[in-house]
């Protein structure tokens, strides 16, 4: 395995690929919502190579898929961080909370992401302003960064962001959840690298990365972006 590099590979294909048991010391990640696409002014879009609209049984056994494939790869004591948000349908709000009976690690603590303002501007409802990060480890932590404990678990953090991908999470969120549950020297991997914002909170903080892209298109997109920080380390 190589270091610093986003694979342009399904995730799961990585995962349970042979002697990839205990491999990073955190994960970083927010999966497709499996929202069919995604609403903005009227107008539909979606992933590249990703549809997003599986039936729901059939997504939540996939989901479940993935959190063992991140069990496998995570080492002892790591932390994995998953955003998830919950679905609006048919006049009925389904929570994302059956994420946490499907994980296989423990869960450790549930962080609210709120945001000042909401991409869901639907009038037949409170706009929501936030979604839901878990935080499961693999047994006891063997590292968390004491100085981020005062933050506490309701992270005010703005979601806009000037980026290609149709559902990136921002930078901040990726950078305090890496200074938190990363050791110096770590490995963090990222399953959905989309737009590389788990890579550019990696360098950041002076770890390393590693991630998986099923699409071309955003792994180009996201080397893109992490070589502009490299020549340009300022930018940070």
């Amino acid at each position: 395995m190589e270091l610093n590099k986003i694979y342009n590979e399904d995730c799961l294909a990585f995962m349970n690929a042979e002697g990839m048991e205990n491999s990073f010391d955190m994960i970083v990640t927010s999966p497709p919502y499996n929202f069919g696409g995604f609403d903005r002014n009227g107008r539909k879009s979606g992933y590249d190579t990703y549809s997003d609209d599986m039936p729901d049984e059939d997504y939540r056994k996939w989901i479940g898929r993935v959190l063992e494939g991140c069990a496998r790869v995570l080492k002892p004591g790591g932390a994995l961080y998953w955003n998830h948000k919950g679905k609006f349908q048919e006049h009925e709000y389904k929570a994302p909370f059956w994420v946490v009976d499907l994980c296989p690690l423990t869960f450790y603590q549930h962080i609210v992401w709120k945001y000042p303002s909401s991409p869901d501007v639907a009038k037949v409802k409170w706009y929501p302003r936030h979604e839901e990060i878990f935080m499961f480890t693999k047994g006891m932590p063997t590292y968390f960064n004491e100085e981020m404990a005062q933050l506490g678990d309701v992270w005010d953090i703005s979601h806009m962001a000037k980026n290609e991908h149709p559902a990136p999470f921002p930078l901040r969120l990726a950078k305090r959840a890496i200074a938190a549950s990363c050791p110096p020297d770590g490995i963090v991997y990222d399953p959905f690298m989309g737009s590389g914002t788990t890579a550019l909170a990696a360098i950041e903080n002076k770890v390393s990365f590693v991630g998986t892209e099923i699409s071309q298109r955003y792994v180009n997109y996201a080397n893109s972006r992490i070589g502009i920080v490299q020549a340009e380390p300022t930018l940070f």
